[in-house]
């Protein structure tokens, strides 16, 4: 479905570490395109779907899951200098 950047999975694994969860949420920011909103969450939803993408354990609204396919989560600064969560197509990632 997607992969998952070294500098993104890095960020992951201490987001999760630091506040003791198992799975990871993806969401896209309706207001930023192709933005993306990580939450580190304890439990799945009736509604939720889990991928496991180099043993991180993420999960996805079922109705939101075709912005994920063929993408790379990535982690890097935008233009201002702050540090974010992006998708890419794998052809530009």
């Amino acid at each position: 479905m997607f992969i998952v950047s070294e500098e993104a999975k890095t960020e992951i694994q201490n987001r999760l570490e630091e506040f003791g969860k198992a799975y990871v949420r993806l969401q896209m920011r309706h207001s930023c395109y192709m933005k993306l909103k990580l939450t580190v969450e304890d439990e799945i939803l009736p509604n939720d779907i889990e991928e496991t993408v180099d043993g991180l354990h993420f999960i996805i609204d079922k109705g939101h899951e075709h912005y994920f396919f063929n993408k790379k989560i990535v982690y890097g600064e935008d233009k201002f200098g702050f540090k974010e969560f992006d998708l890419a197509p794998l052809e530009e990632a």
